[in-house]
């Protein structure tokens, strides 16, 4: 049979919250984590089929690559628009049948108005899971009648779903390595579209097969961190408990060759036999969307299992329990008043949350949201989309609260909370709430406890690197109040070192995008979607009164607001 090269092609992620730069460069490593939905991809490809993987976070589009493949696959979320449309740009040049498939595509395609995805271009769409439509697609295109979409939305059993090809990437270049357990939630929090995408119903891989793609990532011989990165890994629980039972001995045979973390909700918590499974299986933090400190917004935006718990009791018997809560926030919601702010600022300090992500509220396409804003004629379309950032300041609707103090209160809690002294002084709550810190009073009793312990510190291929870059710290005031925080974690205990360094260095990456969204200006080059009647109003925008041109309703005309600063 004929072979096909295929070129699978990840596009570039900007400086974002979660990129890392400059904390992966201190530790030696070139990207966070590898693009497991293409190397999963890869794996669903024929035999015939010649796979080449390129990464452009690790290095650059090769155009010999480009010319020597018969068909490029391409992914991506609206973070990566623009590297993705430059991809597009390069190939479609070249004569290259594209193929696109992914978040961003999912989401952009089909859209009224604006074509975000430069859909012309690409030659086929699959749209939904690959499971269910990418093998479609291989028999249409060898007979040479594929379609431009492929969109079977059925939800596929993830038994279908084949081991990721590590051996089309070079493991050493990411600070973590991805698998996936799950698809879904049973959540419908409306700013959220992951119900859309994959449905209410969690569905699982077995635990055996799980287990097998552990085993492969083992047999590559990297060590180090894991992330799980189901949308929420503890949905399906008792199919995550199954896995945990296997994953939790074979971690302690061969004394923790990974650290793991993934996203849960907080009702975690309340699971105490869940929570102490996932601390032996060697989860040392978990991503917890609290989104505000007010029940009244919990509910208000169907985030109803944060409101009807204590969360701060929940985030405080997770952290003791030995897994660090990073969490995320969100700003904007029609029900924030005026102290949404320092009520925000004082949650995170108080509940010891040294990673605290807070972003403005976007309306994302596919979600209860953006549907209820467009019913309400509170769209906004950019000339460029809302960028997928979490920490963009660029607003896609017309907010309740003045869109100037809006933005303002948001910067004012990023730069209060990644403020070196107050980033510090969490960090080292944190620390403080974590068990098994000190060598004296160890729970020698669970001989797990000290090889997990252990793993923090040798499980780093860079140690040197990393010992040199802690080093270079005392070179800079952020770098001098950061070796202040080491030493007195050691207060806590020896064990305490590891986790102080890495939370030092995932700092100095936090306060560099914090000076970034603190010092850029606003913009909000946008045109209105007005629908169902509805007009906007100008009182939104009391700063932009003089430069905003609103336009009713009935003519069907948009609403033109040119850039402005609003600082």
């Amino acid at each position: 049979m004929k072979k096909i090269n295929a070129l699978l092609i990840q596009p570039k992620t900007p400086q974002t919250f979660w990129s890392h730069d400059i904390s992966l460069k201190s530790a030696g490593f070139r990207a966070v984590m590898p693009p497991l939905g293409l190397m999963t991809v890869a794996a669903m490809l024929p035999r015939h089929y010649r796979a080449t993987l390129v990464d452009l976070n690790v290095t650059g589009l090769d155009i010999g690559d480009v010319e020597r493949s018969d068909i490029v696959f391409l992914t991506g979320m609206w973070i990566h628009r623009e590297s993705f449309l430059e991809i597009v740009d390069t190939c479609s040049r070249l004569g290259k049948t594209i193929v696109a498939g992914g978040p961003f595509v999912q989401s952009a395609y089909g859209r009224p108005g604006r074509d975000y995805l430069d859909s012309d271009r690409i030659d086929h769409l699959i749209l939904y899971e690959a499971e269910n439509n990418l093998p479609e697609f291989i028999r249409d295109y060898e007979q040479g009648k594929a379609k431009k979409v492929y969109d079977n939305r059925e939800r596929p059993g993830l038994a279908l779903t084949p081991p990721p090809r590590f051996d089309l990437i070079r493991p050493g270049y990411y600070a973590s390595m991805a698998l996936q357990f799950s698809r879904g939630c049973p959540f419908n929090c409306e700013f959220c579209d992951i119900v859309q995408m994959f449905g209410r119903v969690p569905r699982t891989k077995t635990p055996a097969q799980f287990m097998d793609e552990v085993e492969a990532l083992y047999a590559t011989g990297y060590r180090g961190r894991l992330f799980i990165v189901d949308d929420n890994f503890i949905a399906n629980r008792k199919s995550v408990k199954e896995m945990l039972r296997l994953l939790a001995p074979w971690q302690q045979e061969r004394k923790y060759p990974y650290l793991l973390f993934t996203e849960a909700s907080i009702d975690l918590a309340g699971d105490n036999e869940l929570l102490d499974l996932m601390v032996r299986a060697g989860f040392t933090s978990v991503f917890v969307g609290i989104e505000s400190p007010d029940a009244d917004t919990l509910r208000a935006t169907n985030k109803k299992h944060n409101a009807a718990c204590d969360m701060a009791a929940a985030i405080e018997k997770i952290q003791r329990a030995g897994i660090e809560v990073m969490a995320g926030f969100i700003l904007g919601f029609d029900t924030d008043t005026e102290e949404v702010f320092d009520r925000q600022l004082e949650f995170i300090r108080a509940n010891a949350i040294p990673q605290s992500m807070t972003g403005l509220l976007a309306a994302m396409p596919n979600t209860d949201l953006y549907r209820r804003l467009e019913r309400e004629g509170r769209l906004l379309e950019q000339e460029t989309p809302h960028s997928g950032d979490n920490v963009d300041t660029v607003l896609n609707f017309v907010p309740v609260m003045a869109a100037d103090r809006l933005i303002e209160g948001y910067r004012r809690v990023i730069a209060e909370t990644y403020a070196p002294r107050n980033y510090f002084n969490r960090a080292l709550a944190l620390i403080g709430r974590l068990p098994d810190m000190k060598l004296s009073g160890f729970n020698w009793s669970a001989p797990w406890r000290w090889d997990l312990a252990m793993a923090r510190i040798v499980n780093n291929p860079n140690r040197l690197r990393l010992a040199l870059e802690l080093a270079k710290l005392s070179f800079s005031s952020f770098g001098i109040q950061a070796l202040w925080f080491i030493l007195r974690s050691l207060r806590y205990g020896f064990f305490a070192l590891p986790v102080a360094i890495e939370l030092a260095f995932r700092g100095r990456h936090y306060a560099t995008v914090a000076e970034r969204i603190t010092t850029l200006k606003a913009r909000t080059a946008a045109r209105a979607i007005t629908n169902h009647g509805a007009e906007p109003s100008a009182r939104h925008f009391p700063e932009l009164g003089s430069i905003a041109t609103l336009k009713s309703a009935e003519s069907g005309r948009n609403i033109l607001i040119e850039e402005n600063p609003w600082v």
